[in-house]
């Protein structure tokens, strides 16, 4: 049986290391430089938990604890501040209330513009949400109005919670509760069902957004429709009219549009395997997909933290959202019954989850059917079939994800460049080498590795901003940083030759064939589009006006030392990776070279590490075997120990055996000893109609069954408890008459 699950398991492995895209190795190592980079650090003495939160032309708004920073968006120097401290008495009761003086403090949350020169800015206030209105003047904010900013604003700085502004109204995601059990979204009046788990249950909000006549929300959730066969959190969409203004009577307060549905970003297969948790999206993309016009939504997703540690950047298309929530809806019929798809024929008129001019005006069945019937049955398919990026790694997993949406490079096709962060402070750069030839699959291309904070720091927010005609900058912030970064490194003295440059497939890149350097597109740059001026191949990596160059393993070789505090200041690259064959890529379909990116390279392939499980097994199961028939043959038990029935049985097999050891020494003599002593004997007068008569009775003993005592039949004979008794011990005590004895006389045998 080991044998079998030993060699299970081995073709289970072989079958793993088939199916399972391994992670794709970065092009690119390269670390920060002072040139490159513009940091703010806030104020030094404590953590800001910085979140990043609007634009405001030239300038970001970052707000953090107790301010709200206005920085310039070249160089990330501070303009003003908007500085608000939660009053003392709010201090005080929410340290009453056990929470300690680091989350005591106002915590800005929410930042939205109302119109030109006014902001909302809502607060966690020592977790007592609050809302402020500002009038924007030259030097400063002016406070026009305050409110409370309960199932607007987070209680918790450490909560997911979402918000976005649209028709002059803000619509919110997030806990309406102190204690965070109270999952709401809500746009005044109206908000979810309270402690409705069909609904909302336990949710983690990632984003919002708004799309035609939509708002739709992405958050993770602990899935109702998983929990009779255990515990899992899935990723959701859901989405409200913007038009929805309540049902009448009990509807009043509470959407009559409220849909949500299944985000599914996995790996295809008999079996898939799912990235079940949504960690963070962007903003609606729209391009162009193997010929097909497509808004996109790209999301970072996770496994469970007590599973394997894998992440994946999935990609959604708006026309597929829109259709799943056209489809059919989701029901359990019974307590403990499977969730299954609900009969069309169920559907009320006029359909659930649509928007209507008045939705006050709908009947009872529209809306008692969108209270039970809220979840969709189909899922949202990822746009591309599958993951576009996959990283199994155990030093981190993805947080955030920013997109610079269809950059162009030199003949006229667009890609998307992704900007990843991790939560250990690594930033990659990925693309999908051939979205601009097809949408039904993906090529993973990891050009660019960066660590950009301190290891252990995670990536709390990225964007893409661009400052008029000036190069496009990437913002990250963490807990405590705020970095500008520049998005490329194609000017890098390490690229010294076009099949280096191109080998990057870099759509910020491309050689240039008038200036033998590498170069980066640049509005001063009007021969970009024209392939005979500049040459680049993102989709294969290489190009046939580019000689093969030196292998480049040879140009900063991983040995050359990633972190090497001399090359910290320059912020020059670290490291060029090629294929083997110095091209850069190749002209099949199966994409770059994929190799671990994080661990160190494997010693043992899988194909070894199962044969090596399989015959330690098989010897364990051989020394095992051996050392218990030794121990089986040497080591005896005692006697005792092997009675079958020691309690219930024990006179009789003790005389057994006391049989077979006198047998097997036939000279021992008997010796009988005689000794009557008193004792009190109840011994009742037998009657003719006593219910004595009817008791079952002792069989008669026979003594010439016996072999080893012969005794005199007349003179002995056996009571109920197999003594020998003697007949004139019984025949004097039922002389007596008043059913007593005072004697027995009983024969002893000693051997």
């Amino acid at each position: 049986m080991l044998v079998l699950r030993c060699a299970l398991l081995a073709a289970l492995l072989a079958v793993a290391a088939a199916a399972w895209q391994e992670n794709v190795r970065p092009k690119v190592f390269a670390q920060l430089g002072v040139d490159d980079t513009h940091k703010f650090l806030g104020n030094e003495t404590h953590t800001d938990y910085f979140r990043l939160l609007l634009r405001d032309g030239n300038y970001l708004l970052v707000g953090g604890r107790n301010v709200v920073y206005n920085l310039s968006l070249t160089d990330l120097t501070e303009q003003r501040r908007l500085v608000w401290y939660s009053p003392e008495n709010d201090v005080k009761m929410c340290v009453v209330k056990g929470k300690d003086e680091e989350s005591c403090q106002n915590y800005i949350r929410v930042l939205v513009s109302l119109g030109p020169g006014r902001l909302l800015v809502c607060g966690t206030n020592s977790f007592r949400p609050y809302c402020r209105e500002y009038s924007v003047q030259r030097e400063s904010y002016h406070m026009e109005r305050e409110k409370s900013g309960q199932a607007v604003c987070p209680y918790d700085p450490e909560h997911n919670s979402t918000a976005v502004y649209a028709d002059g109204e803000l619509y919110s995601g997030t806990v309406a509760d102190f204690s965070g059990m109270e999952p709401i979204i809500y746009r005044e009046p109206l908000q979810t069902e309270p402690y409705d788990s069909m609904t909302l249950n336990a949710p983690d909000f990632v984003n919002s957004l708004v799309h035609g006549n939509f708002v739709y929300f992405f958050f993770r959730e602990t899935a109702v429709e998983y929990i009779n066969c255990g515990k899992s959190v899935f990723s959701r969409v859901a989405r409200v009219c913007r038009d929805d203004r309540g049902g009448p009577h009990r509807f009043k307060q509470r959407w009559t549009s409220f849909l949500k549905s299944r985000l599914n970003c996995s790996v295809a297969g008999d079996f898939p395997f799912y990235f079940n948790e949504i960690q963070s999206t962007t903003e609606l993309i729209e391009g162009v997909y193997g010929g097909l016009n497509a808004q996109l939504i790209y999301g970072t997703f996770t496994t469970p933290p007590n599973s394997i540690s894998g992440s994946a950047v999935c990609a959604f298309s708006m026309q597929d959202i829109a259709d799943t929530f056209e489809g059919t809806f989701k029901e359990q019929s019974a307590l403990n019954a499977n969730w299954l798809p609900v009969n069309s024929a169920k559907v009320p008129e006029p359909r659930p989850g649509t928007c209507h001019n008045d939705s006050r005006q709908l009947p009872d069945p529209t809306l008692n059917f969108i209270k039970a019937h809220a979840l969709m049955d189909e899922s949202v398919p990822a746009f591309f079939g599958e993951p576009i990026v996959i990283r199994t790694s155990f030093h981190y997993r993805f947080t955030q994800i920013a997109v610079d949406p269809q950059v162009k490079t030199p003949g006229g096709k667009a890609y998307d460049v992704l900007f990843i962060g991790t939560d250990n402070g690594k930033i990659i750069k990925a693309i999908n080498a051939v979205s601009y030839d097809s949408n039904k699959r993906a090529v993973p291309v990891v050009i660019e590795e960066l660590q950009a904070f301190a290891t252990g720091s995670p990536v709390r927010a990225l964007r893409v901003a661009r400052a008029g005609r000036d190069a496009a900058r990437l913002i990250a912030v963490s807990d405590r940083e705020v970095l500008s970064l520049r998005l490329h490194r194609c000017s890098s003295d390490k690229i010294s030759s076009c099949s280096e440059c191109v080998a990057l497939q870099d759509p910020y890149c491309a050689w240039d064939k008038q200036a033998g350097r590498c170069r980066a597109y640049s509005h001063g740059v009007s021969r970009w589009l024209d392939e005979n001026s500049f040459y680049q191949s993102v989709s294969t990596g290489s190009h046939t006006a580019c000689p093969h160059s030196k292998d480049a393993g040879a140009v900063g070789g991983l040995s050359s030392g990633l972190y090497d505090d001399a090359r910290e200041t320059k912020g020059e690259v670290i490291n060029i990776v090629q294929d083997k064959d110095g091209k850069g890529g190749s002209n099949n379909n199966e994409g770059p070279e994929v190799l671990a990116a994080d661990p160190p390279p494997a010693a043992y392939s899988v194909e070894t590490l199962a044969l090596a499980v399989a015959a330690g097994a098989l010897a364990a199961l051989g020394a095992g075997f051996a050392a218990g028939y030794v121990c089986g043959r040497r080591c005896k038990k005692d006697d005792d120990d092997n009675m079958p029935y020691p309690d219930t049985e024990y006179e009789y097999f003790e005389q057994r055996q006391n049989i077979n050891r006198i047998q097997a020494e036939p000279k021992l003599l008997q010796q009988v000893e005689e000794v009557t002593y008193a004792e009190p004997v109840l011994a009742p007068q037998p009657k003719p109609a006593s219910p004595r008569a009817t008791l079952r009775k002792h069989p008669p003993y026979h003594p010439h069954h016996e072999t080893l005592f012969q005794f005199q039949p007349d003179a002995y004979r056996r009571d109920n408890f197999g003594t020998l008794r003697s007949h004139q011990g019984d025949g004097y005590r039922r002389g007596n008459d008043n059913g007593f004895s005072t004697t027995r006389s009983v024969k002893k045998v000693y051997l």
